[in-house]
């Protein structure tokens, strides 16, 4: 994508502004994809050249590095219009201390229960199932026997998703927490509160996640003993992130958690 389109797309006033900053990423199920822009401008960069998808072809290569152009021209950019200097030194110190913020969220007591929580799981589907995960995304290696029903693969879907995004939006959260403590004192309440957003994103996710292991508990009647010790480490986690952050089900995300104009009468 162009720069100049992605700046048409950024401007463009059926987005709802930030929407996707609070959301799963599970954009298969959103009903908002129309009103939000990064999912807009994903669509914007399909290519229909299968080569360009493929490690081994050029073509994916020429791909990357026009995007690498594209950001690029769309940081300096930005830069220029907010007087950023990029070649200051505080550049490079910043760089750093977003490095240690994210080592200390990445070692808070919460995000190594969800850390751990993650792992649990697929040693869980590994060992009970015979299944595996490839990477850190949840991908599944081996499909669920045809002898379990719907219910159960769509547990076990939720359930992989939402596996390490609980992890991942717990350690942002963390980081945007740190970065709100240091300007309190001069915001006050009028600071918007970033860490509760990303962090009812995690409690969504262990919300359906406990929905979804109950499910397999009830579908797979021989598994229910090895699930509990699960269901307990999550509901563990989900209370200890109630307590750290007694505010976030509270946040309202934009366009999630907002009551549409077309179902007031």
């Amino acid at each position: 994508m162009r720069t100049k389109d992605l700046m048409e797309l950024v401007g463009n006033p059926d987005f709802i502004s930030g929407i996707y900053n609070y959301c799963d990423r599970w954009c298969e199920r959103c009903p908002l994809t129309s009103r939000c822009m990064v999912y807009a401008s994903e669509k914007e960069d399909e290519d229909s050249d299968p080569a360009s998808r493929d490690i081994n072809n050029a073509a994916f290569w020429q791909k990357l590095t026009s995007i690498f152009e594209q950001t690029r021209e769309m940081i300096a950019a930005w830069a220029e219009e907010n007087g950023v200097d990029l070649n200051d030194a505080d550049a490079e110190a910043a760089i750093e201390e977003h490095d240690r913020e994210m080592q200390d969220a990445q070692n808070h007591e919460l995000a190594q229960a969800a850390e751990n929580y993650a792992w649990q799981v697929s040693k869980w589907f590994e060992e009970e199932l015979g299944m595996q995960t490839s990477d850190d995304s949840g991908a599944e290696a081996a499909a669920l026997s045809s002898e379990h029903d719907d219910s159960i693969d769509e547990a076990t879907e939720v359930i992989r998703w939402y596996q390490f995004q609980i992890a991942a939006k717990t350690v942002r959260a963390l980081m945007s927490q740190d970065d709100e403590d240091e300007d309190e004192e001069e915001l006050g309440d009028l600071l918007l509160k970033h860490s509760d957003g990303s962090i009812k994103v995690a409690l969504i996710a262990m919300d359906r996640s406990v929905s979804a292991w109950r499910v397999m508990q009830i579908g797979l009647p021989d598994k229910a003993d090895s699930i509990l010790p699960l269901l307990v480490a999550l509901e563990g986690l989900r209370q200890s992130t109630e307590r750290a952050f007694p505010n976030a089900r509270d946040f309202i995300r934009p366009g999630f958690d907002e009551v549409s104009p077309d179902l007031i009468q």
